[in-house]
């Protein structure tokens, strides 16, 4: 479960949010929505562990504010613009994650091979990074993001540099994930396509600071 306490986040006197409590059930995908500017990308940023703020944050139970590492350990963030090392190629920037997180190398292995081929990558394996579309960057950072079976992922606007098999691809590859980890997948969208809808099982829609709605929608996984 993923509980947000009291959250308060500000920039120069400006309020962003205002304490937000929510309940977010494992086995979850949520979307977050809400008009752009409005703070989206900054509350990923937040329960991912890179933006300051008031109030706290848990994750099955570990405190983003007071054990830190281990709430990173189990959480991962891709965000709309990748850092990624334009000097490695495909295959070289998943072993590093890999070696950097002492991941098992027979089933990084097999992770890798499987995923580089469900996203259509083969071709891009030997190629740098540098050289990759906008597209092919975001496949990456995708495999690397779910590389240390995360039991939160946090993903900013992933389709938008995607066609419309890649996306429905990472959506089957969401889906299956999630219910077979009981984790919790949130990503930000404003996209409206159908596929989205009838695999998301909660929504968190921002209207302004003080004004977060969220639910619970049809689908259940």
């Amino acid at each position: 479960m993923l509980t947000i306490c009291g959250l308060k986040k500000s920039y120069t006197g400006l309020k962003i949010f205002e304490k937000i409590d929510l309940e977010i059930p494992k086995k979850s995908i949520v979307t977050l929505t809400g008009k752009n500017g409005i703070g989206k990308t900054t509350l990923l940023n937040i329960l991912g562990g890179i933006s300051e703020f008031e109030g706290d944050v848990l994750l099955n139970e570990i405190s983003l504010k007071y054990h830190f590492k281990d709430y990173l350990k189990l959480t991962w963030l891709i965000s709309n613009d990748p850092f990624l090392y334009d000097y490695l190629t495909v295959s070289e920037m998943i072993d590093f994650i890999a070696l950097l997180s002492n991941n098992n190398t027979c089933l990084t292995t097999a992770y890798k091979d499987n995923m580089i081929e469900y996203l259509e990558l083969t071709r891009y394996k030997s190629v740098f990074i540098k050289n990759l579309s906008l597209g092919t960057k975001q496949k990456l950072s995708f495999i690397i993001g779910f590389l240390n079976n995360p039991k939160l992922v946090l993903i900013d606007e992933p389709f938008v540099n995607f066609d419309k098999t890649s996306m429905h691809r990472i959506l089957d590859f969401i889906q299956d994930y999630v219910s077979q980890t009981e984790s919790i997948v949130i990503f930000s969208t404003h996209s409206e396509n159908k596929k989205i809808n009838n695999i998301v099982t909660h929504n968190i829609h921002i209207h302004g600071s003080d004004e977060i709605c969220f639910r619970e929608v049809s689908y259940s996984i």
